[in-house]
């Protein structure tokens, strides 16, 4: 009688699995069909749609409408590619060294407060630290050249509005005319 019982449990288990197989199967050869065909439905009219040609002359004179990079951001963009500094006083960092990334505006108070903190850190030398800079600030400047503890890379933003102070990505006569009123 139990042994009746396990080949009964058996065929049952063995009828789900065999369902659980086709059902699987069934689905994989539906979705290859699918993709071999290349239609989704439902989507009938969006071919119409995306087949308007597209003004590649219209596109490129916007581009070239953009903020073209005037002498300061140039320079800032030059100073981006230096290497690190201090690297005569820590010439070599270990592979798996911790990068500590500052992103910094013109809060010098700050800053020298961040720079004090981590020139107590026992293993600073062993870091690199990244100054990110949103806006070119001489104080802000001055700050992180005067670090002498560990490697120093920074970075600034050449098309920051602080650098083009009279149009985009800066604010401009133009901008937003709904919302604000200019004076001419």
């Amino acid at each position: 009688m139990a042994n009746c019982k396990k080949l009964r449990l058996k065929g049952a288990a063995l009828k789900r699995l065999l369902s659980v197989v086709l059902v699987t199967l069934l689905g994989v050869s539906l979705l290859v069909v699918s993709l071999r065909t290349n239609t989704t439905p439902g989507l009938t009219g969006l071919d119409e749609d995306l087949s308007e040609t597209i003004d590649i002359q219209s596109f490129s004179d916007r581009l070239n409408n953009l903020t073209k990079l005037n002498e300061f951001s140039i320079r800032l963009d030059k100073q981006n590619q230096f290497p690190p500094r201090n690297k005569d006083l820590y010439p070599k960092l270990a592979k798996d060294h911790i990068n500590i990334v500052l992103y910094v505006h013109n809060r010098p108070q700050y800053l020298r407060v961040v720079v004090e903190s981590l020139s107590k850190v026992v293993g600073i030398n062993e870091t690199l630290l990244i100054v990110s800079h949103d806006g070119y600030f001489e104080e802000m400047n001055k700050i992180v050249e005067g670090i002498k503890f560990c490697q120093v890379k920074q970075i600034f933003a050449p098309y920051s509005p602080h650098v083009f102070t009279d149009g985009f990505p800066g604010v401009s006569w133009d901008d937003c005319k709904e919302k604000m009123c200019w004076e001419s």
